[in-house]
């Protein structure tokens, strides 16, 4: 939490167009503070810290209209800790920060602002000092799955005052080994759950139904309104976004929200995004057979890139379904609002709007998969208004002609 004594400063949290485009298939419908790591959304992160209120400027489509003035800007890229929050807040006016390889991190304005382009911002005649510590920024989208399990551990002490101040939770429903901290919501109901805190922290939110049988490991993150099916096992790593439903194997899996893979099946080291729906015994491999170094594709650049990582499965865009018993390959990107049922692995990128996964087709209608997309919204309880229609069609147009 921000220090008490300091006062808190409204702040522009924002997107080079380079940044967002890095970060596709997850930045099609989110701006990139919009995402959750750990248990907090970036932009969560930067509020919990800096005390203030944050804007985001990102792309034109997926910018609201700014309703107050800000005196910060920082690029969105960067995860937030103790030492760069300190760093920046001891930022005179006109002042800003650069990383060692001279990379913008965040300055302040000579004055309250309201209203800056990017251009702008990089442009402003700031007075620059090198920030000369380890940063931690988002260049790729596999790397939410390299960090999750670390950020699930800071933003829980970022919430470690929010939390002392509910009681304690009865052991009741649940058996615990292990002394890393935990904490379970009074509103959330478990049954027969073991929870393994040898290794990091437990976080289970509001409203949270646990089936019997479920085995949690930490680090894990639990949000609101999650459903977990009896005889689940969650490993270390694991974020369930809100209103996620899954069962099966889980392991350092981060579900931004309201996806469903509600039945056996092996999932791990992946990334899935919103109203997403996973078929029963749909399971990826997250380990080459001759345990080798994964390449995944990356959307901006067009082409497969090395990543250095011997563990890595699957990224899914928002909006994108797999059939039953899909087998997904390691180190597949699979783009929104895609229709998988392939007789064979699917190829290890599979385009947005795909229907079927065949290679490089575009072939999944957007009235139909508006269509869609405005039941799964009833079935949460969410209106898929003008706005989201908007976004839904701004985006099938950019994926058709960047993929």
């Amino acid at each position: 939490m921000f220090d008490k004594k300091s006062i808190p400063m409204n702040f522009l949290l924002f997107d080079t167009h380079k940044d967002w485009k890095n970060l596709l298939p997850l930045t099609y419908f989110n701006a990139i503070p919009n995402i959750r790591l750990g248990i907090l959304k970036i932009y969560e992160k930067w509020e919990k810290r800096l005390g203030g209120k944050s804007l985001i400027l990102s792309e034109e489509y997926l910018t609201t209209p700014v309703e107050f003035g800000f005196e910060l800007a920082i690029r969105s890229i960067y995860l937030p800790d103790f030492d760069l929050t300190q760093a920046i807040r001891q930022l005179r006016p006109g002042e800003a920060l650069r990383d060692t390889n001279g990379n913008f991190i965040a300055g302040r304005f000579l004055e309250n602002a309201k209203a800056f382009s990017r251009e702008e911002i990089l442009d402003y005649p700031f007075s620059f000092a090198v920030y000369e510590k380890p940063v931690n920024p988002l260049k790729r989208p596999y790397e939410l799955i390299l960090k999750n399990s670390r950020e699930i551990e800071k933003d829980f002490a970022l919430l470690e005052q929010e939390i002392l101040e509910q009681e304690n939770r009865t052991s009741d429903g649940f058996q615990v080994i292990g002394d890393r901290p935990l904490f379970i919501d009074e509103s959330a109901k478990l049954d027969g759950v073991y929870i393994d805190l040898n290794e990091g922290p437990v976080y289970i939110g509001k409203n949270v139904r646990i089936l019997p049988g479920t085995y949690i490991k930490g680090p894990a993150a639990i949000l609101a309104h999650s459903f977990i099916k009896a005889n689940t096992s969650i490993y270390n790593g694991t974020t369930l976004g809100p209103w996620t439903k899954v069962g099966g194997e889980i392991k350092n899996v981060l579900f931004q929200g309201y996806s469903n893979k509600g039945h056996d099946g092996f999932l791990g080291d992946s990334v899935i995004g919103k109203w997403c729906n996973l078929g029963a015994g749909t399971s990826n491999s997250n380990l080459k057979n001759n345990y080798s170094q994964i390449r995944m594709w990356h959307i901006a650049s067009r082409a497969f890139e090395p990543t250095g990582q011997m563990f890595l499965g699957t990224v899914m865009g928002d909006f994108s379904k797999t059939a039953i018993n899909t087998r997904i390959n390691t180190g597949t990107v699979i783009g929104v609002a895609s229709n998988i049922f392939y007789p064979d692995f699917p190829p290890k990128f599979v385009t947005s709007f795909n229907w079927g996964g065949e290679i490089a087709n575009h072939a999944y209608d957007v009235e139909k998969a508006l269509e869609t997309a405005r039941i799964v919204f009833g079935r949460r309880g969410k209106t898929f208004d003008e706005t989201e229609e908007r976004i839904f069609r701004t985006v099938h147009r950019l994926a058709g002609e960047w993929e």
